[in-house]
């Protein structure tokens, strides 16, 4: 049995990536707890936000082992992501032991990772081990999570996300989805291939909610999805939100290539693999999940179309 029974006072919470979309959700939702949260960033200007609402920014660099022990002073708990570095994966493993090892060092009781649905599985994918697929993307993430496990915390949770729905807003849509301003989503994704979506605040809530009640996430590994949509569901929902007409365009790889899709190999990939969350499990917990329906509700004056119905 895991019980943390100190009044939120005497637990200090240590975000990493606080000024970022996983770690800026956790550590809000945590002060509107009334937790203690620091958080490690590189460029304190950009934690201004955090700052007003009562978290202790410490300056400091992930990859610098001396000013991550710092950070971890008087830390009781830690919500931690993947850091992700394209041109140097194992960078991305490196920093993370860096943390583990300190966070142990410094009696942290429990920790919080998130990782990536799939993550483990990866080496049984169609077409794993030929270079298709950047596979280092999931190797990593694993890396990590058996990192995790095997650190020896009193507790530890896991988190899985899937696809953020924010990927739909700037500056992640000009990337995943660029001709969403045109009013169209043009990719390589088969018209039946399904999208398994969470909002990132849901990812913030669960770890909330892990830190609050070791005793029902203490070990877990949680993969993390609300709802999964067809690219016209999705540009259904989009349209239903804004009053501007979305069309879902499914191009051959070839045609999405000739167009300028730079992300053709992602679309085939959730063609032929894709998020294999369970929905059902994820909401067992008792955390409310936003469907996109309620997400792109909330977030329409957010969505930038041009093209008017």
């Amino acid at each position: 049995m895991v019980a943390f029974d100190e009044v939120n006072q005497e637990r200090l919470f240590l975000v990493i990536g606080g000024t970022g979309a996983q770690g800026g959700s956790t550590a809000r939702q945590l002060l509107e707890r009334g937790h203690r949260v620091r958080v490690l960033v590189r460029n304190p200007s950009k934690a201004s936000e955090l700052a007003s609402l009562g978290a202790e920014v410490f300056h400091g660099n992930i990859d610098n082992p001396a000013e991550v022990k710092a950070s971890l002073e008087n830390v009781t708990d830690v919500f931690a992501i993947p850091l992700l570095h394209w041109n140097e994966p194992e960078r991305e493993t490196r920093n993370a032991l860096t943390l583990i090892q300190a966070a142990r060092q410094a009696g942290v009781r429990h920790f919080v990772q998130t990782s990536v649905v799939g993550a483990g599985n990866h080496k049984h994918n169609p077409r794993a081990g030929t270079g298709y697929w950047n596979e280092q993307y999931w190797e990593s993430k694993w890396q990590i999570e058996e990192l995790v496990r095997n650190a020896g915390f009193a507790a530890y949770t896991i988190l899985k996300p899937a696809m953020f729905m924010e990927n739909f807003l700037a500056p992640m849509v000009d990337f995943m989805y660029p001709t969403l301003r045109q009013g169209t989503l043009v990719t390589a994704i088969a018209p039946d291939t399904r999208i398994q979506l969470i909002a990132v605040d849901d990812i913030g809530a669960l770890a909330v909610a892990a830190f609050e009640k070791p005793d029902l996430y203490a070990g877990k590994t949680i993969e993390l999805a609300a709802d999964a949509l067809t690219m016209e569901e999705i540009a259904h929902r989009l349209t239903a939100a804004t009053g501007r007409a979305v069309q879902a365009i499914s191009l051959s790889p070839q045609e999405a290539l000739a167009q300028g899709r730079t992300l053709v190999r992602e679309d085939e990939w959730l063609n032929e693999v894709g998020h294999h969350a369970s929905i059902q499990e994820a909401a067992s917990y008792g955390v409310p999940l936003t469907s996109f329906q309620q997400w792109t509700a909330a977030h329409a004056g957010f969505i930038t179309i041009h093209m008017s119905v």
